[in-house]
C-alpha cells in the first residue's frame, strides 16, 4: 500500500466512527447534549495508535497556518507533563482490574492543545476517540459515556464496541510500519502516543528508522 492508501483507509474508519455517532444520535438524541463549543471531550485522557498520530501530525502541518501551529505547540509542551504523570498514575493500577483503570482514566481532565476558544482547530482530522465521545461505549466489562449525557446504568442503548475499533487501529498501524520499514506482518505491538507528543513529533524517514531499530530490540 502507498502512504496515500494508508491515510485514505484511516480516514474511512474515521468516517465510519462519525456514522456510528450519528446513528446513536438519531436513536437517543434527547439524551445527548452535544453541541457546538461543548468541549467536554477536549479534556479526556487517551492515547493514539501510530496511524492516528501519524495522520494528525501530517494534517496539523499541512492544514494549519504557522501562527496557529505555534500556539498549539506551545500548549502541547505545557500539557505533555500532565499526560506523562497521568500515565504513570494509571500504570500504578496495572495489577488491578481493567475496570479500575477505565474509571481512573475517566476522571482525568487534561486540556487538549488543539482546543482553542472552545473549538478544535484540527476538527476534520480529530482522533476516533473524539468522534465517538458522547455515545455509550463498551470498554472491558462495562459501558461508559460522557458524564453530561442522560444515559442510565442498567438500560439498553445502541453502543459502540471500542475493542473492535482499537483492533483495527492497531492493524492499520502495523501495516503502516510493515510497508515503511519492511517489517514482517506478525508485529506484536506498535507505539502509542499522547496527543501533545504526536503534534510535536516529525514522522519523517529518520524517525521511522529510529523507531524500527528500537522495535527490533524488543
Amino acid at each position: 500500500m502507498t502512504l496515500a492508501d494508508h491515510l485514505r483507509r484511516y480516514m474511512e474508519l474515521a468516517a465510519q466512527a462519525d456514522n456510528l455517532f450519528r446513528t446513536v444520535e438519531k436513536l437517543h438524541g434527547e439524551l445527548m447534549p452535544c453541541k457546538v463549543r461543548c468541549n467536554d471531550c477536549c479534556s479526556v485522557y487517551f492515547e493514539l495508535c501510530l496511524i492516528e498520530a501519524f495522520t494528525m501530525s501530517a494534517m496539523f502541518r499541512r492544514e494549519l497556518s504557522r501562527k496557529i501551529q505555534s500556539r498549539v505547540l506551545s500548549r502541547a509542551a505545557m500539557v505533555e507533563p500532565l499526560f506523562v504523570d497521568a500515565n504513570r498514575t494509571l500504570q500504578s493500577i496495572g495489577g488491578s482490574d481493567a475496570g479500575d483503570r477505565i474509571d481512573a482514566a475517566s476522571r482525568l481532565r487534561i486540556p487538549c492543545p488543539l482546543n482553542e476558544d472552545g473549538s478544535c482547530v484540527l476538527y476534520d482530522y480529530r482522533p476516533v476517540t473524539c468522534r465517538l465521545y458522547g455515545i455509550p461505549q463498551n470498554m472491558g466489562d462495562r459501558v461508559v459515556s460522557c458524564p453530561r449525557t442522560g444515559f442510565k446504568q442498567g438500560r439498553k442503548y445502541h453502543t459502540v464496541n471500542v475493542h473492535e475499533i482499537q483492533t483495527r487501529l492497531f492493524e492499520y498501524s502495523r501495516d503502516l510500519l510493515r510497508d515503511l520499514l519492511g517489517f514482517p506482518p506478525d508485529i506484536r505491538r506498535t507505539p502509542l502516543y499522547f496527543v501533545p507528543v504526536a503534534l510535536q513529533t516529525q514522522f519523517d524517514k529518520e524517525y521511522f528508522l529510529t523507531l524500527g531499530r528500537s522495535l527490533e530490540k524488543t
